[in-house]
């Protein structure tokens, strides 16, 4: 949070925008800064999308923000201008402005456009920009940003100075502000190590534990030291934990020497971790330390979660925000998913699980839309970083077209409500599509002609450093712009894709005893020499709910708790690399 470095002059907005400030568009759009109480039952007085209420150390006694979002699409960018009146800085022989904000962009960078300005006569104005590197891949800024700006050059020992914060763009987010100081010390700490971006480097944020053993993680991440000292003996640690907190890997590398003012150095980890794991809950978390006690620690840790599901496929955990390539048009977006060369099983997708929004301009509601699926298989000879991707036509020749689904959203259908599209063999008609060992896939969902109103629901919640998503739009073609932490809803579902063995195992190598069961299935297992294998539990439909997988399997006794499954008939399968057994059981409480 802002420090107290002996301010000389403060201002909290905790009565509104102070009288004497002046707050004008130049222009004449009309988009102007205002007052936000902190309390009642719009807290932050805008829409936030499902980003966090801005979280500055007085928010609760008020602030201030200009909503761009509100605007709309204007004929001409906005210039929001906040602007105080008269201070006096004549007996501050330095001048340091620290403020809290929170901001959030769409189409015009925050770069020159997001700017704090000085003058001494109101005419005549400096400028300096308060978060830097906003934009369509990094839209919205820390929540607060600590803006800490050497304006001395223009405010130092003068008796008349003004500050204007001023916003030009057109259709972003919000711009907030609180807590403006003026201070005559130097804010900036001695030691002051910061942990910026981090190689998320799981591919999806879940994914079925059938598929995870090939994910083999790498670690990485960018160091800045923000102090006025070197900083020795630079550590970057990472580590896997599972959710009763348990290190399931851990290691670390270090730099001798981190020069002060040395921004986003690059430290790599030396080992990797190949992820045999069972379905539950995980974090990856990065932390970064020197020789010297840190100023601000909050931001020498960070990391990220993921899941090993049954049979689920995911860039996300939920959708925080909604939208659509700028410009407008018809749209697309897709998730990259690539199946495990390891699996002994056969799998399907039969459906996605999606979710959109609407937002009332021009008026149409969510039941109004339609979108179309489609899964795709990428071509074997696309590279793995897809350079030699063909991203000009939809139906890329880099694709191979497999699965179609058309899908209405209900009536009575709300923003951001899970949906599931089920999805069609386009060759055979028949429901599903099989996935091959290895393979990659494109799961996609298209807004054509009126549909594309509506908004796709995403998460920016998660970062991947690697291609996962991507949009398309007829003037862009297939393109990943929208930066790492992009990530539509589209989930894929595996399914079993038969209960019919092709070669059957011996009746000895599985059975269910007893049967029917009530809450725990237990498997007697035999096999005359060590077989590794997939066991899959489903319902009747081939929907899966469990997965294991086994290795070096001899003479033993399997047992799993399934204490969430209704009365009725289940499927146990069994596949090894010489044979497949099936069997039904039954669950009778």
């Amino acid at each position: 949070m802002a420090t107290a470095q002996a301010p000389f002059w403060t201002e909290d907005f905790d009565n509104g925008i102070p009288t004497g400030w002046t707050t004008t568009d130049g222009s004449s759009n009309g988009v102007l800064w205002e007052a936000c109480s902190g309390t009642g039952p719009s807290p932050n007085c805008v829409d936030l999308y499902g980003q966090d209420p801005f979280a500055s150390t007085t928010a609760a006694n008020g602030f201030v923000v200009v909503d761009s979002d509100a605007a709309g699409d204007l004929p001409t960018n906005h210039i929001s201008r906040l602007t105080t009146s008269a201070i006096d800085c004549s007996a501050a022989s330095k001048v340091f402005a620290i403020f809290q904000n929170y901001v959030g962009v769409f189409a015009v960078p925050s770069t020159d456009n997001v700017v704090l300005k000085v003058s001494t006569d109101g005419t005549n104005w400096t400028s300096y920009n308060v978060v830097e590197g906003l934009d369509v891949n990094n839209r919205f800024s820390d929540n607060p940003h600590i803006a800490a700006i050497n304006i001395s050059v223009v405010a130092a020992n003068k008796p008349v100075v003004y500050l204007q914060w001023e916003w030009t763009g057109n259709y972003e987010y919000w711009w907030m502000l609180d807590d403006v100081q003026l201070t005559t010390v130097d804010p900036t700490p001695a030691n002051n190590l910061v942990l910026g971006d981090f190689f998320y480097p799981v591919s999806s944020y879940a994914t079925p534990v059938s598929e995870i053993k090939t994910d083999t993680f790498g670690f990485y991440g960018y160091v800045s030291n923000k102090g006025i000292v070197d900083q020795k003996n630079v550590t970057l640690f990472a580590y896997v934990a599972d959710d009763n907190n348990n290190i399931l890997f851990v290691d670390s590398a270090k730099i001798d020497v981190l020069p002060v003012g040395y921004i986003d150095s690059l430290i790599v980890l030396p080992n990797r971790f190949a992820p045999e794991l069972t379905t539950g809950l995980y974090s990856v978390v990065y932390a970064v330390s020197s020789d010297s006690t840190d100023a601000r620690p909050n931001d020498n840790v960070d990391g990220d979660f993921f899941e090993v599901t049954d049979n689920l496929f995911s860039k996300e955990r939920g959708p925080n925000s909604a939208n659509q390539p700028a410009g407008g048009g018809n749209y697309a977006y897709a998730n990259l998913y690539q199946m495990s060369s390891e699996s002994l099983e056969k799998y399907r997708v039969l459906s996605f699980d999606i979710a959109a929004a609407t937002n009332g301009a021009p008026a149409i509601q969510l039941e109004d839309i339609s979108v179309t699926a489609y899964l795709f298989k990428v071509n074997d000879d696309v590279l793995p970083d897809f350079s030699n991707f063909d991203e000009t036509l939809f139906f890329s020749s880099s694709l191979e077209w497999l699965g179609l689904g058309s899908f209405d959203f209900p009536d009575g259908a709300a923003n951001f409500d899970i949906e599931t599209a089920s999805i069609e063999d386009v060759a055979s008609g028949e429901a599903g599509v099989l996935l091959e060992k290895g393979a990659r896939y494109f799961a996609s969902i298209e807004y054509t002609d009126a549909n594309n109103t509506a908004f796709h629901a995403v998460s920016d919640e998660t970062s991947h450093f690697f291609l996962s998503s991507l949009a398309f739009n007829d003037a862009s073609g297939w393109f990943a712009g929208f930066g790492a932490d992009f990530n539509p809803v589209i989930r894929m579902n595996l399914d079993l894709v038969t209960s019919v063995d092709e070669q059957p195992l011996p009746e000895t190598a599985m059975a269910v005893l007893p049967n029917p069961i009530q809450t725990t299935l237990n498997l007697q297992v035999g096999f005359d020499q060590a077989t590794d294998a997939t066991i899959t539990l489903a319902e009747m439909s081939g929907r899966v709910i469990n997965i294991d997988n086994r290795k070096g399997l001899t003479n033993e006794l399997l047992t799993y708790q399934v204490p969430q499954l209704a009365n009725g008939m289940y499927i146990v399968r069994m596949a090894t690399t010489v044979g497949t057994r099936t069997l039904k059981f039954v669950v009778q409480k």
